[in-house]
């Protein structure tokens, strides 16, 4: 089993409850009473890794089908899915939700046709209104913003286009983090892109998603230089910078400033970084900070510092 319980110690028990859906007091006497997992102790109580979080969701939907505990809690993680059946009930709750049916984004693309700028805004309006954050942004935001760049390579949308429907998905977030903005909150998390780095949609949805999570966001925008970030941390009150990298291809500048971050920033704030960029440049990032590799990973962080699922 040590296998399946290495890694890092990161979540505290209340995070792990939200993301597998199990009452703290049910955690607590599944590992006393089975040995479910077995979390690590520090002074902020038992701390658990991605793998325990991995299991206990696996145990989770395992109980749910109608299995004892108790008998579960010998099986291996293999065992555990084997035990579950072909339906993948256990497997997609662990991975995260599977959406069955794709949105419908016809109504869209007919309106950005035309540059019908009130019918794009009434479809992505209409949208949000009916979706979760995290599935607005992985199911229809990030989606159309990829085929509209597609379509532009192509020759099949026009740059105005791009810009038109970046504009007003701009403008939705935007409207999101006035809403959920809060000035006392558990943690604040300070976003930017750096210097060179224009492409701002997923950066500033990755904020949308904090603020909808009950987190504190402090939004700096696109193309930032390296010391503007750092000089911003202290002031913005961050425990948390999250750096959008959108762009894969290497630039030497980019990498000096994404050094300087690195080499600057204050020992109590996390870094987190987002986007195809950011495995390119893994090798300057990961010793200090945390890759993120998609919106279910960055919620999973958002989560371990107290937000809850949006």
């Amino acid at each position: 089993m040590s296998g399946e319980t290495a890694g890092q110690a990161r979540y505290p028990i209340r995070a792990v409850s939200r993301l597998t859906g199990i009452a703290i007091d049910t955690l607590r006497a599944w590992e006393r009473r089975y040995g479910a997992v077995a979390p690590t102790r520090d002074d902020r109580g038992r701390m658990y890794t991605d793998a325990d979080v991995a299991r206990l969701k696996l145990l989770n939907g395992a109980v749910e089908q109608g299995h004892s505990i108790g008998r579960l809690s010998g099986l291996s993680n293999e065992q555990l899915r084997d035990l579950c059946g072909p339906a993948g009930t256990v497997a997609t709750s662990a991975a995260g939700p599977l959406r069955q049916i794709p949105i419908d984004t016809t109504a869209l693309f007919s309106a950005l046709r035309t540059y019908d700028a009130i019918g794009i805004d009434h479809e992505l309006s209409r949208l949000a209104a009916v979706l979760p954050p995290l599935d607005l942004l992985q199911d229809v935001l990030m989606p159309v913003l990829t085929r509209v760049g597609d379509d532009w390579h192509s020759g099949r949308t026009r740059i105005a286009q791009e810009h038109l429907i970046s504009s007003t998905m701009r403008n939705l977030l935007g409207a999101f983090l006035r809403i959920h903005a809060r000035r006392a909150a558990p943690m604040r998390l300070m976003f930017a892109t750096p210097s060179g780095e224009r492409h701002e949609i997923a950066t500033l949805g990755a904020a949308m998603l904090a603020a909808s999570a009950g987190l504190g966001v402090s939004y700096l925008g696109a193309d930032l230089p390296a010391r503007e970030i750092l000089d911003s941390i202290e002031p913005a009150g961050a425990q948390v910078v999250v750096l959008g990298l959108t762009t894969a291809a290497s630039d030497k500048a980019r990498e000096r400033e994404l050094r300087t971050i690195v080499g600057e920033l204050p020992d109590a704030v996390e870094l987190w970084a987002g986007g195809r960029g950011a495995e390119h440049h893994a090798s300057t990032i990961k010793p200090r900070g945390v890759i993120v590799s998609d919106y279910h990973a960055y919620q999973q962080e958002l989560v371990r510092i107290g937000g809850h699922v949006a």
